[in-house]
Parts: structure tokens; sequence; C-alpha cells
């Protein structure tokens, strides 16, 4: 029933398919279909800048365009990685700006929140970007803009721009709910549209519009999009408008509540990574022999077509304490099962107990929907699943897992792997009190805490990513540090890879402190020694002693 739809959907699969060759001119002829309903908001939202974009809408669907168009294109390196709360840039030879999938994403969040305050019904929503500047990390950015729901087109000539036809009057009742909504969530946020054709022949009362006009008294308007490109091509000074961090929350368009996940990239070069783990030797051999089992299916269904393949569950458990490297097997696993075939993408998608549950009666069944829409094609990963058994007899976090077994019964028509992560005992709790969830999740993976060797070995590829080395005193001390703190660890809480990665942080700080206040410092090389003045014991979080009986 969760299954994702979006490839049936013909409009924005038009679009998401399309190729340079041909979208600028399927933008021209998609405003004359009797279908779909072409409405200019154009500077409409002070984030877009004035770029010129349309929203294409059906019954079923919406696809918003924006047109990053400049009479002066130049080749830019992509990232969309934001950077001190500020929004990502785009990068050319002496100049950056502010990035238009940035931009667009902003729009379309804005967008889904106007149509959902004014209960406006709204179907798929896709963003595409097209823009006469070439994105030379272009292949390395489609992952980070597939998840955004986004598609890029770049590259085009100085003198390829399109014409957009687009209605002024939205004479039908298709297209007028979603302007309605915009405008006035616009005029509810002091957003005023600057661009000259966006209520040109639109009555002020809107609500009395007609409707059903015949499709010859269409008012249909051509706009050039070179008209509106920046005169001189210098992207330096334009300014931001934001409000908040809400480009970075995957927003439903039915509903106010923000999705709470985390995603993560396919790893590179799975098999060294997971050969160049610390420890997890048995982890190791388990991954090993479930591919093995993949690979054979594919082989003897090559080799004898009516043969029965063997069932193969790629759910699994993780059971650990903190910094025991869960989140990094999985993303491995969420790689290896790409390049085995089972996974169309591999990628990780983190949550927890928080990304379900909100104040709403069947936020929680939604939210599954829209967690297995982000997660399809990779790994699920469920941090701290114990939590969605609590004792309490209404507390809703009891309904989620059952209702992804629901989901995860079919297993060969679904497109994901699902991994719990928690600590040992409560999770074999979890799966004692629910058979039915521990038949879904046969494959249990079980990280043990790190030997003081093995915490040695991370700490010195930790310090070496800084080109940082141990004197033979500091690395007696180190060593000595981290023995004393090993030693009266809680099992409970202790942080394992963590713990060393805090100490290493307080060591910088350190280092860093004593390398500057050095009236005769011995060279530059002397910077990357860790002496033991740098070295000083932190916290060791303890249990709790309990109070009373």
């Amino acid at each position: 029933m969760f299954k994702y739809q979006l490839m049936s959907l013909q409009l924005i699969t038009k679009f998401r398919e399309g190729e340079n060759g041909n979208i600028l001119k399927m933008i021209s002829e998609l405003g004359r279909d009797k279908d779909v309903e072409c409405v200019n908001f154009t500077g409409f939202c002070s984030t877009t800048e004035g770029m010129p974009l349309y929203v294409f809408v059906t019954k079923e669907e919406v696809v918003i365009v924006m047109f990053d168009w400049r009479k002066q294109p130049a080749e830019e390196l992509a990232d969309e990685e934001e950077n001190m709360g500020q929004p990502p840039h785009y990068f050319s030879f002496k100049k950056h700006r502010v990035s238009p999938v940035w931009q667009l994403t902003v729009f379309t969040h804005y967008y889904k929140q106007a149509m959902a305050e004014s209960n406006v019904k709204l179907g798929n929503v896709w963003s595409v970007l097209i823009s006469n500047s070439r994105f030379v990390n272009y292949e390395d950015m489609m992952f980070d803009w597939e998840m955004s729901h986004v598609t890029v087109y770049h590259g085009f000539g100085k003198n390829s721009f399109p014409s957009v036809y687009y209605s002024r009057r939205y004479h039908r009742s298709l297209a007028l709910p979603h302007y309605k909504a915009f405008r006035q969530w616009c005029e509810r946020h002091n957003e005023v549209p600057r661009d000259p054709y966006a209520y040109e022949d639109i009555d002020a009362d809107y609500d009395e519009m007609e409707f059903g006009l015949d499709d010859d008294d269409e008012d249909i308007d051509d706009l050039s999009l070179y008209d509106d490109a920046d005169e001189d091509g210098d992207d330096d000074d334009i300014p931001v408008a934001f409000r908040g961090n809400d480009s970075l929350l995957l927003q439903n368009a039915g509903r106010k509540r923000p999705l709470n996940v985390e995603i993560l990239k396919p790893m590179p070069a799975p098999h060294q990574k997971l050969e160049g783990m610390v420890g997890c030797q048995r982890i190791k051999s388990q991954i090993d022999d479930l591919l093995e089992l993949t690979r054979y299916n594919r082989k003897m269904s090559r080799c004898y077509p009516d043969w029965k393949q063997h069932q193969v569950s790629l759910h699994a458990v993780f059971f650990g304490r903190p910094g025991t490297g869960k989140t990094t097997i999985c993303k491995i696993y969420g790689a290896l099962l790409k390049e085995a075939g089972v996974l169309s993408k591999g990628h990780v998608v983190v949550c927890n107990r928080a990304t379900f549950m909100g104040p709403n009666w069947g936020d929680e069944e939604y939210a599954i929907h829209q967690v297995l829409e982000i997660a399809e094609g990779g790994v699920l990963m469920i941090d701290e699943a114990y939590l969605l058994n609590s004792d309490h007899p209404n507390d809703p976090g009891k309904l989620i897992l059952p209702q992804f077994m629901d989901v995860l019964a079919d297993e060969d028509q679904r497109d994901v792997a699902v991994v719990l992560c928690g600590y040992k005992e409560p999770m074999q709790k979890l799966l004692d009190l629910n058979p039915g969830l521990a038949s879904r999740f046969p494959n249990r993976f079980e990280f043990e805490d790190f030997s003081i060797d093995e915490l040695m070995k991370i700490t010195r590829r930790r310090l070496a990513e800084y080109g940082y080395h141990f004197t033979r005193a500091g690395l007696q001390k180190y060593r000595s540090v981290l023995t004393e703190a090993y030693a009266v660890r809680n099992p409970n809480n202790w942080g394992n890879a963590r713990y060393v990665a805090n100490l290493l942080e307080h060591i910088y700080l350190l280092h860093a402190r004593r390398c500057m206040k050095s009236k005769n410092p011995q060279g530059l090389k002397s910077f990357f020694s860790i002496t033991p003045a740098d070295i000083q014991p932190i916290e060791v979080p303890k249990e709790k002693k309990r109070i009373g009986f």
C-alpha cells in the first residue's frame, strides 16, 4: 500500500527522464497541453531573486520549473552543503553565488506550506532547474539532487532559451486554487510579486473569476526568458532571503510537521572500506556470506531460468553500544547491496522514534509512508529501535513496527532494506515480545566493544587525517590515559570510538594552544607532534547510583 508511485506519473516522468536536447522544446509545447495548466510565479518569492519560475499543474502532479538563465554562463562547482547556517554556494573563477537548487528547494517548501495552510489538495511535487551554466561536478551531485526531488539540466547555449506559454487568467479550476493559495501566503509573509507579468489581466476579485471558458478563448502569454537574465552576469551581490533552516527539512505538502531524517550517500569502494574497518571480523564474515548467497542466486537464475531461488532477506538487526561502527557498517551494507544488484541506489536513511511520532492521530502511518519513499532503493536505519516498544499500553509507538511488518511482507517487491539498531538487551527483548518481527529480521549483527589495541589503531588513523603523530613520551601518556578510562568505564554507556574522538578533540585544543604560545618553536614540524603536555584526561561517563531498594 506504500509502494512509491512516482514513476507512474506522466508529467514528472517526462521531466525526470528528459534529455538536454529536447527538454526546452518540451517546455515550450507543454503550456498548450489541454491537460496541463501553467502558472507564472516569477518574482513572487524573494528567495528566487526574480528568476523565471513556472508551475505546471495537472490533477495528480505539480512540477515547479525554475530557469537559472544568464547572459554570461560559466563553469561552476556545485555544492549543496550549508555552512554555519548560511545557504550553500556555487563557485566559478573569482566568483560565487547562492545555490539555485537551494533557492528552488526553499521555494518548493514555501509552495507546499502555502497549499497546506489553505487546504489545497496537492499531489506529487517535483522540482526542475534549467541552467545555462555548466556544473563541472554534475555527475557527483545527481544523487543529492535526486534525494531532494530536483532534476537539473545544465550547459545550454547562450541563444537556446525557450518560450514558455502560461495562462494569464487561470480560468480553469485546476490551477486557480494554487494561485490563490500562494498569493495569499505571499501577502501574509510580506512577499510582494515584482514580475510585471504576474498580475496582468487578472481581476482583483479573483474569487469571482469564471471557469469553463472555451480553450480558444484562453489567454496565453509567451515570455522570452532572455529579458530576465542578469545584465552583467555578476552574481557576487545576490541578497539572500532565508527564514531558518526550512530547506533542510523534508516537508510533506499535506502536513506542517517536518520529517526528521538524515540521508547518507552510498559509500564508495565499500569492499575496501569493509576490509579496512578496525575489528568487526565476525560481522565482515556475515556480510560476505549474505552477499555470496545473493550472487549465487543471480548466477543460478541466469544459467537456469526455471530454478527456484533461495529467499534472501535483506533486513537486519544491529546490536551494539555507541561508537562501535553501526552507522559506518550500515553505509557499507547499503553500498554493497547496490553493487550486488539487490538494491537500486544504496543510500542510507537514518531515523529514530521522533521521526514517526506526531501530535495528530495517524501521523505515525503517514511518516512511515514518507520515510519508505525516501529510503526506496537503499537502507532504512532505525536507531534505538527499542524505544518503539514502551511499557505504556497507550503509547502510539507500539503501532509503528507492526505497520512496518505489513509493509515488509512482500520481500520480492520491496527495494529497501530495514536495519534496526540499538543496545543488545533491550533490542533482544523487543524481538522476544514480537515473534513476527523477529522472523522479518533474520540477519543479526553484534557489534562488540573495541579493545585497547583496536582503540589505539583508531587513534592513529584519526591523527593521520591531520598529519599528526605522537612523540614517544606522548604515545605512552595517551595509552595510559586511554587504559585508565577503559578500566573505569560503564559498559552500558561507554563510547568506544566516540570516546576516542572526544579525547582527541580535547588534545587538539591543548596542542593548538601550546603551539601558538610557544616563543621558540623548533620548526614547523613541531606543530605536528603531539607531546605529553597536549594530553589530559576527559570525563568518563560512569553508571549512576540508584536511590532506594
